[in-house]
């Protein structure tokens, strides 16, 4: 991203100056507009966006002014709650509509600011879609619930309320879901929101504030801007998680040698999709020893098999990485083959990398750590060290009885049993819980 000054002239949307032969759109830089309010705007203040990996330049985006983005946090402020159910609840599935509509548009879109793969960038948009139609069809309502005995005769009405309007923070590792997601969380619960896009990756979020500009909302209940993150005290921010915080995979038995390939290539997707800086990324997984002697093979495998190279390729799973995420694991790589671990796949941060022997977990990159455990108990217990408990545990087992103790001991937020951990869109009740509180109404 670098600054520019006043906003280029509107380009021709039938123009786009050709492809290449590798279907790399050639976008022209052009203002999009900051949304203050529920409303378009312009200012002489832009920022040019551009491609991490070649820096070519992708659109031009306007930068709010002071007083705009103070005027879309006071509108909202002012707002206070969005009561009317049906209101939002229609906002989020006319939203929906309009980013499925544009779904090939806007996955390279995503791909031409943030350099995820297109094969990924598509399913963004999918869970951007689901998640808004999810939140559609399970808002807070006004009708909360009800408990007696606090006293003789009394009842009490608990309705979760929001806290306040919420300040939705963009991640550049999934520009339009994370914008998504807070929106529809803040929708569901009642609450106005801001969506701070950031500089590196505005241009997602801006098209979901396109999408949102057509359903005539209340003025101050949604606005995106794009630059600095505005001072926000009086509302309640929304960060998404960090990718640098892994999840787990914990193989306890596989049936057959179809399971067990198919098992190791969804770990393998998991562990390195996207460069493995996704927030759902697989850091680590451990594989009970009755396996792996058959399993670790075909992990190996299944990491080297993983496609790299342009991201617009959609067969390509990982892309060119920035430097930021490639020195810290270079240097990770360097620090645990040097104390003794071994390289069973790949072996540089660019590429997909399986490594053995060490316990340390694996800074955000296309890197995966696998250990063997003898015990299923001991397996389970390798990831819920405190300190270093997953973010979210996958766990492959054929037992019953050990998915729900695994529910029971492990202190991640999620555990997906019979898969990898994957974004959800049932996890905006995570955040609404985080957004809202508790408000009692007692009758006497």
């Amino acid at each position: 991203m670098s600054t520019a000054g006043p906003a280029d002239p509107a380009f021709d949307p039938d123009d786009t100056g050709g492809s290449d032969d590798t279907g790399e759109e050639a976008y022209a830089p052009r203002p999009h507009e900051a949304w203050i309010a529920g409303r378009a705007e312009t200012n002489e203040d832009t920022a040019v966006i551009t491609h991490p990996a070649d820096d070519t330049e992708v659109a031009t985006v306007v930068l709010p002014s002071a007083e705009q983005a103070a005027g879309a946090l006071e509108a909202a402020v002012g707002l206070g709650r969005l009561d009317d159910v049906d209101l939002r609840t229609g906002a989020l599935q006319i939203a929906a509509g309009e980013l499925e509509g544009r779904r090939e548009e806007l996955a390279e879109l995503i791909t031409a600011e943030s350099g995820i793969p297109l094969r990924w960038a598509n399913r963004e948009v999918d869970d951007a879609v689901a998640v808004l139609r999810y939140a559609a069809r399970h808002p807070l309502t006004s009708e909360g619930r009800v408990t007696t005995g606090g006293g003789a005769g009394a009842a009490t009405l608990i309705h979760a309320v929001p806290r306040g309007p919420v300040l939705a923070v963009v991640s550049p590792q999934a520009p339009l879901r994370s914008a998504a997601h807070a929106v529809a969380a803040a929708f569901a619960a009642g609450a106005p929101v801001v969506v701070a896009a950031g500089t590196d990756t505005p241009l997602s979020a801006l098209a979901l504030g396109e999408a949102l500009g057509e359903v005539g909302l209340p003025e101050g209940a949604f606005s995106v801007l794009p630059g600095p993150e505005p001072d926000a005290r009086d509302l309640v921010r929304v960060d998404p998680p960090a990718p640098a915080k892994g999840a787990a995979v914990v193989v306890t038995d596989l049936p057959n040698a179809a399971d067990r390939d198919d098992v190791a290539q969804r770990i393998a997707v998991a562990a390195t999709r996207q460069g493995g800086m996704r927030q759902e990324a697989v850091r680590r997984a451990v594989v009970c020893s009755a396996i792996a002697d058959e399993f670790l093979p075909a992990l190996t495998a299944a990491v080297s098999a993983q496609p790299t190279g342009n991201a617009y390729d959609t067969a390509v799973s990982v892309g060119t990485l920035p430097a930021e995420v490639t020195e810290p694991a270079a240097a990770w790589l360097d620090d645990v083959v040097a104390a003794g671990a071994t390289v069973l796949a790949g072996g540089t941060a660019e590429e997909p990398t399986l490594v053995t022997g060490t316990e340390e977990e694996p800074v955000a990159g296309p890197i995966l750590a696998v250990t063997v455990a003898d015990e299923p108990e001991e397996a389970l217990a390798a990831v819920a060290a405190p300190g270093a408990a997953a973010s979210a545990v996958g766990l492959f087992t054929g037992d019953t009885a050990l998915a729900m103790r695994a529910r029971a001991q492990l202190e991640s937020a999620r555990v997906v049993v019979g898969d990898v951990p994957d974004y959800d869109p049932t996890t905006i009740h995570i955040t609404i819980h985080t957004i809202t509180t508790p408000q009692l109404t007692t009758l006497t």
